[in-house]
């Protein structure tokens, strides 16, 4: 039986549905006090008060572990934070946004209890979204199949439970341009998928407007596919002969037919539109190499701000090195509830 269950909840400027979430997680956990519960924040930078009232909360609730970002990296990077520094024996990633209900970590507990290691949330229907990001999200996932990356599940965002084990794995996957869905698809396990209707967001505004779901995209498709790279190989062969054809043609023409080629207007749209081909594919080889050397660098993930309730005390050999920072950097006064600036 599962005794401890930890939330991990990726904050950014969330002060309007924090209270509500707050309140929801504290009454589902009310009703199974026979297991542990723990919620585990991370603040990514928010600038609304998020992060007073995250603090206010876990000097009441020890139950409430908040680790403060000390600037925004981006949702992908907040969650493996939380990952990074969760300890139960089933882990749960979920907004705080409340979109996905809190009451269906019991429905995945149940399935971890038949013997899955991961438990994804499928949504059925997605109330409060624009006709235009139903589109581009489906466009989204056929896109991901057709490329041959990952074998992400459709209508699965990053609310899903998991045990330890796969944390581990997950855990080793260092890269700065994180892609969680693709990992936990990678990472195997016995995996299985539970459905439901999202609700609209509680308060405020979608923190992924069109840009950055954009670069989750690229995120998605450079970090687990090459096939631009190939196709890009295929385009230039496919080029090539019907270069090789028209050349003949016009040679052909002129030997034997006597005749002028013609087409000065055709040859420079070619010359606009292979100018531009070329340039496309320069710029899908140069995200490629940006991401080596991005990931060259050897930067941490994240880095802190602050902890509450958080231990400091794991010495684990295989723990990130984001942790190994934060743990040595906390001040020797403040003891092992981590209740300073990191």
């Amino acid at each position: 039986m599962i005794r401890r269950i930890c939330l991990i909840v990726p904050c950014f400027d969330e002060v309007e549905s924090l209270p509500e979430f707050y309140r929801r997680v504290c009454v589902l956990a009310e009703g199974f006090p026979e297991r542990s519960w723990e919620f585990l924040f991370v603040n990514d930078g928010s600038a609304d008060g998020s992060a007073e009232f995250l603090d206010t909360v876990a000097a009441q609730d020890q139950r409430v572990k908040v680790l403060h970002l000390a600037c925004n990296r981006g949702h992908q990077i907040a969650l493996m934070a939380g990952i990074d520094f969760a300890e139960a024996d089933l882990l749960v990633t979920i907004d705080a946004d409340l979109q996905d209900p809190p009451e269906l970590v019991l429905d995945m507990v149940a399935q971890v209890e038949r013997g899955f290691d991961v438990v994804h949330a499928q949504r059925r229907r997605r109330s409060g979204e624009t006709l235009f990001k139903l589109g581009t999200a489906r466009l989204f996932y056929l896109l991901m199949k057709c490329l041959g990356g990952a074998d992400i599940i459709p209508d699965c965002g990053d609310f899903r439970a998991f045990v330890p084990a796969v944390q581990q794995t997950v855990r080793s996957f260092r890269t700065p341009h994180v892609f969680l869905r693709g990992l936990f698809a990678q990472a195997g396990y016995r995996q299985c998928v539970i459905s439901y209707d999202r609700d609209p967001r509680f308060a405020g505004r979608t923190k992924y407007p069109f840009l950055k779901m954009v670069t989750l995209a690229l995120d998605a498709t450079l970090g687990f596919t090459a096939f631009p790279i190939r196709a890009i190989s295929g385009v230039s062969l496919v080029l090539w002969g019907i270069s090789l054809v028209y050349l003949v043609r016009s040679l052909v023409v002129h030997f034997v037919f006597h005749g002028t080629v013609q087409g000065w207007t055709s040859l420079i749209c070619l010359l606009f539109f292979f100018t531009g081909l070329i340039l496309f594919c320069m710029a899908i080889i140069g995200a490629y190499v940006g991401r080596i050397f991005v990931q060259g660098q050897g930067y941490p993930l994240y880095w802190l701000s602050g902890v509450r309730n958080v231990p400091m005390g794991r010495t684990d050999g295989d723990e990130p090195r984001e942790y190994r920072l934060a743990r040595s950097t906390v001040p020797a006064d403040e003891g092992s509830d981590g209740n300073g600036v990191v």
